[in-house]
């Protein structure tokens, strides 16, 4: 289905490996990185993946042909070494961009470290992987998942939805698929061009709970805090009773 896809982009997804299933296109993207066989924006799509994992080696769920699975590999990305959670950020923001402008007037938001939420539930996932030779960055391999067509009515152990639930009809995921690459080109190219303020910027703006009153895990106790933003470490920052700490992505939870 996505063998024709020409995205208009200047690096993502200008060299694109289609599969109408495979286990992984994380695996699969990582393999072609490893042995010099993909350049930079390479990405890899499936209709159906058998073996995907989310952040924590959670499984992602997805029906087959009915939503987005792919994988980008970035490399020859500057600064990163010194901000490592950058590149997180820079992509997170691009899906939480597009779905804004695909479901205006919709309650969209970051849901800390790289998850997309519509009206408090989960619509879109990023897991990213990055490699290193030596003390040098050598990759990063980004997994995307969106939910386009699937319907959850009968996942209620799934805190998720749906482009089709929001909208209330079946989507085209060609269209989609080319649209979210340019968002995501576009973010990528404001990266490479040293943007670092507008992504921190943006990535904390649009967090759930940001600057306002929300519950989390925290030592297995429930606490009420404020979300101050995230570090350059991807450490979530909280205030509570007036002071401020920066806590690991899996040592707290964040209370929906």
């Amino acid at each position: 289905m996505f063998a024709k896809v020409k995205p208009n982009t200047q690096i993502i997804g200008q060299n694109l490996v289609y599969f109408t299933r495979i286990d992984s296109t994380n695996k699969l993207a990582a393999e072609l990185f490893k042995n010099n066989l993909a350049e930079n924006g390479t990405v890899v799509v499936t209709d159906y993946q058998t073996d995907g994992k989310g952040q924590r080696e959670k499984e992602w769920e997805s029906n087959p042909y009915e939503n987005l699975i792919f994988s980008i590999g970035i490399k020859n990305i500057t600064n990163f070494s010194t901000n490592p959670f950058l590149l997180n950020k820079c992509i997170t923001i691009a899906l939480c961009n597009y779905i804004k402008e695909f479901l205006p007037n919709t309650q969209v938001h970051i849901k800390w470290p790289n998850d997309i939420f519509v009206n408090n539930r989960k619509i879109s996932g990023i897991l990213v992987e990055n490699t290193f030779s030596g003390q040098q960055f050598a990759y990063s391999i980004i997994g995307i998942g969106i939910n386009v067509n699937q319907p959850f009515e009968h996942y209620q152990h799934i805190n998720a939805t749906s482009l089709f639930e929001q909208k209330g009809y079946v989507q085209d995921r060609v269209e989609i698929f080319e649209d979210v690459l340019l968002e995501i080109d576009t973010n990528i190219i404001e990266l490479m061009n040293g943007n670092f303020d507008g992504i921190n910027e943006q990535f904390n703006s649009n967090l759930l709970g940001y600057h306002t009153s929300c519950s989390f895990l925290i030592n297995d106790k429930e606490v009420l805090v404020s979300i101050i933003g995230c570090d350059i470490y991807g450490r979530l920052i909280l205030e509570h009773n007036n002071k401020q700490e920066a806590y690991l992505h899996g040592t707290i939870k964040q209370i929906i």
